[in-house]
């Protein structure tokens, strides 16, 4: 194609209003043209890219520019109502993370979240989509060296200890009803399941590692990796904390991650939007709920 049908194909498609002119630059275009022609095939819908994608040359070869443009594919899909395409059940597995009492309105004194005990059948929902599902749950002790108290209010930055950052209130204590997963969920329904927090000393976000550098493996990844999962549909407590977190260390590890929005709930907007942001821009892709998923 020439130079000027490139461009027009690509403007075409996209209805984007803010892409620089490529006068001069054939091969810059053709590459484009290249890139349109991946993305119909991996989104078959027409897509719309929101305004703010603005193009520059100096980012063609970024993986953040392909990954934004995909995510906001898929986004536009599903805002027009197309259900996500999965690939085989036997690919993929769910990841329930950190369902569990101590995060919602149960448990006032510990660390509620509003509406944290409400995501249940969401969670049971997107299973049904998958050949495996795994559990998280925070599993704390007394003796934990980040504790908040009347001399430590919560939050209070922690130093010398790498695997802690700051003070909480207890919470998800083993053998009380905090530790418990939500009303609904079947511990028995679990193929593999995950204890974080158990040594004094750590208290990690993430359910894929044990210490904050993400050096101390769980096993989940490996567990998925060992019986060939690609991708891995999550939900749980709280987004914009140990969701986020588990979430980016998934797509870290190589994995396709699907959000289910409605099987999760957040602490604060602002939190919540800055953790989407995030993860967005990892390459994560959203559905407001388990009926957008289709096998």
């Amino acid at each position: 194609r020439s130079d000027h049908m490139a461009k027009h194909f690509f403007a075409k498609l996209f209805l984007c209003e803010h892409i620089v002119p490529l006068e001069g630059k054939k091969s810059v275009a053709v590459q484009h043209a290249m890139l349109v022609g991946f993305l119909v095939l991996l989104c078959p819908h027409k897509e719309v890219p929101s305004k703010e994608v603005v193009y520059n040359r100096n980012l063609l070869h970024s993986r953040t520019f392909y990954t934004i443009i995909i995510t906001k594919t898929y986004q536009k899909n599903q805002k027009e109502g197309h259900p996500m395409q999965l690939p085989d059940k036997k690919y993929i597995a769910s990841f329930d993370i950190d369902a569990q009492n101590t995060f919602t309105p149960v448990c006032p004194d510990e660390l509620p979240v509003a509406e944290g005990d409400q995501i249940a059948d969401e969670l049971n929902a997107q299973a049904k989509f998958t050949s495996l599902r795994l559990g998280s749950r925070d599993a704390h002790t007394m003796d934990a060296l980040w504790l908040s108290d009347a001399e430590h209010a919560p939050l209070t930055p922690i130093e010398g200890h790498p695997d802690l950052d700051v003070r909480w209130p207890a919470h998800a204590i083993i053998g009380t009803k905090g530790f418990d997963f939500i009303a609904g969920l079947d511990p028995k329904a679990y193929d593999f399941q995950i204890y974080k927090g158990i040594e004094p000393d750590k208290h990690p976000y993430g359910a894929c590692y044990h210490d904050l550098k993400n050096t101390l493996s769980t096993g989940a990844i490996e567990y998925l990796r060992c019986h060939g999962i690609t991708t891995v549909i999550c939900g749980g407590l709280a987004t914009d904390y140990c969701v986020k977190n588990t979430v980016l260390q998934l797509k870290a590890a190589g994995f396709d991650v699907i959000l289910n929005k409605a099987a999760c709930r957040g602490i604060a907007p602002e939190t919540i939007a800055a953790a989407m942001d995030e993860m967005a821009a990892a390459g994560v892709k959203f559905v407001e709920c388990a009926a957008e998923l289709e096998a």
